[in-house]
């Protein structure tokens, strides 16, 4: 239940602006793959599912506010006497712009703000002295990156993008060997979508 309720606070959060600010001009869904992290005995699974939505903030779009949430695939791992099973949600926030238009192709750069969020569950199979406990990980960041649009019909994109989100940046601390600054759950992600335009944007891409 705790995951459940998890994963809907995300999707609530992330995507309540887009209701909220303005009218998003198309939606988004695909699939997210970032760096495995070891977390209390386990690994975080790929790949994850994402839904994202676009909202324009300028009249010719050149420029847009894009929330979306991740789910990833739960991974689980045999200790022997124990399993332990690691999900991982992330919520990005970012800013997007576009940086080259060619016929059917587009090239936008965006920063934003990343959230991650992990959680550990074990599951006993043989008694021990010490039974391992549940836990959770998350973390905020800043996040940058690039996205190529392809246009694949008047409704239609496919879109490729790329970030590398610095999420839970902080000082690092001298006493423990660690550098100026660190972010532990920093992570290159690689996000692959099929997006539908709620309006038909006729042969060419369309400013208005």
């Amino acid at each position: 239940m705790h995951i459940k309720r998890t994963s809907i606070l995300f999707v609530v959060l992330f995507f309540i602006s887009a209701t909220a600010v303005s009218q998003p001009e198309r939606i988004g869904a695909g699939l997210t793959f970032a760096t495995k992290k070891r977390f209390n005995g386990g690994d975080t699974g790929n790949p994850g599912i994402n839904v994202k939505t676009w909202i324009p903030v300028d009249k010719k779009k050149v420029f847009h506010i894009v929330p979306s949430v991740s789910a990833f695939m739960p991974l689980e791992v045999n200790h022997t006497s124990y399993l332990t099973t690691t999900y991982m949600f992330h919520g990005d926030l970012d800013f997007q712009a576009m940086l080259v238009r060619e016929k059917s192709l587009k090239l936008a750069a965006f920063a934003g703000i990343n959230y991650r969020h992990i959680v550990s569950r074990n599951r006993i199979v043989l008694s021990l002295p010490k039974e391992p406990v549940d836990s959770t990980l998350s973390g905020f960041g800043p996040a940058i990156g690039a996205a190529l649009e392809m246009r694949m019909s008047a409704n239609w994109d496919f879109i490729v993008s790329a970030r590398y989100s610095f999420t839970g940046l902080r000082p690092g601390e001298a006493s423990a060997g660690e550098r100026f600054l660190v972010a532990p759950l920093a992570s290159p992600v690689i996000q692959a979508h099929a997006v539908y335009y709620f309006f038909s944007r006729g042969r060419v891409y369309s400013y208005r």
